[in-house]
């Protein structure tokens, strides 16, 4: 039997393959696998929930944002340096997922998180952002215009960059381009890019990090917050970048997979659930679970390591696959029950490691689910072809579907 991920990717998939995929996976011999692309792959929940928290003597988080291609190739290709000298020079900081001093890491994680950070949600304002998000929901509805049908790929992006692009502070104008810009940081983590489309990337990546500069610079909200904290701007850059294009990925590609997932069952159960605000939120909780929109991230063995399951790694990079974990019975022994028990999934990592913007993305996938339901209560998916491209880290779906 081939290795279920040698060859293809979670973005090149439908759910119901991804599904197969997944469970031959936690049917296989070995607990790691050597990938093509040179990282070594481990699923097991036990095995990804260590590596992803990154105590373990020997593991580091240094490699989580460096490019699939490696910087001697974007180094070398002609399209690509002009605009890595115009906009990257120096080099972005190391901010969050890969910033390996722990002092200053906290520092930036209480600014975004935690009692008081800025993505956190006090309960006295969830109906603000509820309505928040809901305008914007309509908002990108409204620029669509559609027809007999919509393409809710395109508007779970639109919709995404606007709810990010407010979390974060930038200004209206800009929130247009922040799913181009973010799209290029997520393709060079996750894809094997060359010429042009390696130049396209690294030029959009640039005005990520100029706009964010000028954010931080000047901006209020999370921006205010990252100057009032005195943090290095260089990391306050990097910070406002990496939590832009986190949150457009993560949030887009969780609502096209999930809707996949929700409109195909044959009794659409948990789609009719939307119908009801109390339940909207377990859905999203469910499909963030099973259908995340970033479904691995990196990590490095710094030398031979043993995990405390007695999975023994080799010196480099690791991509450890938690929508993968995610799915481990040994960990989810009620993996389909919308309500099943099980431990914590991994979706937006673990421990100091965990995804400041957690509980903002969870909220914005269960309001535009549920804004979708009451607008297209009896929406039919719409047949697509073509073959998206292969993605390591993040994973969509293109979906259209009747109106």
């Amino acid at each position: 039997m081939d290795f279920p991920f040698a060859g293809v990717t979670p973005n090149e998939l439908s759910f119901a393959a991804r599904d197969e995929r997944y469970r031959r996976l936690h049917e296989w011999g070995e607990p790691s696998y050597l990938h093509p692309s040179g990282l070594r792959m481990i699923w097991k929940y036990d095995d990804v929930r260590t590596v992803l928290e990154a105590v373990l003597r020997g593991v580091s988080t240094a490699n989580s944002l460096d490019p699939l291609v490696g910087y001697s190739r974007i180094a070398t290709t002609a399209s690509a340096i002009p605009p890595f000298l115009r906009h990257l020079l120096p080099p972005p900081a190391k901010a969050t997922a890969n910033l390996t001093d722990l002092g200053l890491h906290k520092r930036v994680r209480d600014t975004m998180s935690g009692a008081d950070g800025h993505f956190t949600i006090p309960a006295g304002q969830r109906h603000a952002r509820e309505a928040a998000m809901s305008a914007h929901f309509h908002a990108a509805l409204d620029e669509l215009d559609p027809g007999a049908e919509l393409d809710v790929t395109a508007l779970s992006i639109a919709y995404a960059a606007r709810v990010t692009g407010e979390a974060v502070g930038l200004p209206p104008q800009s929130w247009p381009n922040v799913a181009i810009w973010s799209s290029a940081q997520s393709g060079l983590l996750g894809r094997r890019m060359h010429g042009r489309e390696l130049g396209a990337a690294v030029d959009a990546l640039g005005w990520l990090f100029t706009i964010s500069a000028r954010t931080v610079a000047h901006g209020s909200g999370f921006a205010r917050r990252l100057r009032e904290a005195e943090l290095p701007r260089r990391v306050a850059i990097s910070a406002m970048a990496n939590s832009l294009a986190a949150g457009v990925h993560t949030v887009s590609g969780t609502i096209q997979q999930g809707l996949q997932r929700l409109l195909s069952a044959p009794d659409r159960a948990w789609w009719s659930l939307l119908a009801d605000p109390h339940q909207a939120g377990s859905v999203a909780i469910k499909l963030m679970h099973l259908d995340p929109g970033l479904v691995a991230w990196k990590r490095r063995a710094d030398e031979a390591i043993t995990l405390p399951s007695g999975t023994t790694l080799p010196p480099g990079p690791i991509l450890a696959l938690f929508a993968a974990a995610n799915r481990d019975t040994a960990a989810f022994p009620d993996l389909w029950n919308l309500h099943g028990k099980g431990k914590l999934p991994l979706t937006f990592g673990i421990g100091r490691h965990v995804c400041p913007g957690k509980q903002l993305a969870t909220l914005a996938i269960a309001v535009f689910l549920r804004e979708l339901h009451a607008q297209i209560p009896h929406a039919e998916l719409i047949p697509t072809i073509g073959r998206r491209r292969p993605d390591l880290l993040f994973s969509g779906a293109d979906i259209a579907i009747t109106t």
